[in-house]
């Protein structure tokens, strides 16, 4: 698992995100089911809320409700792609596919193959 966090100003704060294996069991204790917040964010069904779902269970400093995350995130942060792409990220970092190190060690092994 990757040690990488990122970071996010909500209202004058700015807070620290990781997604973590205890992010999923969060997710599965306050919203019901882990797969179709992931499922719903994958294939855009219902895509934001499901988006400030596994936002509000990824702050390291504080534990956001979906319906708090949605009144303290301004319009350009929500309608704009903001979250959209802080959360593909963060779900990307936790699955490895943002991980540089990897991916350059992967390129490198696919050259020297040729």
């Amino acid at each position: 698992m990757l040690d990488k966090t990122r970071k996010l100003m909500i209202g004058e704060n700015e807070y620290t995100f990781k997604m973590t294996n205890r992010t999923i069991l969060k997710i599965d204790a306050k919203y019901g089911n882990y797969g179709t917040v992931l499922q719903g964010i994958m294939e855009g069904k219902e895509f934001i809320t499901n988006a400030l779902k596994l936002l509000s269970c990824c702050c390291l400093e504080k534990e956001f409700g979906y319906e708090e995350l949605t009144d303290l995130l301004t319009p350009r942060q929500l309608n704009n792609g903001e979250i959209a792409t802080f959360v593909t990220n963060l779900y990307f970092d936790y699955i490895g596919i943002n991980d540089t190190k990897d991916n350059k060690e992967t390129n490198k092994s696919k050259t020297e193959k040729n």
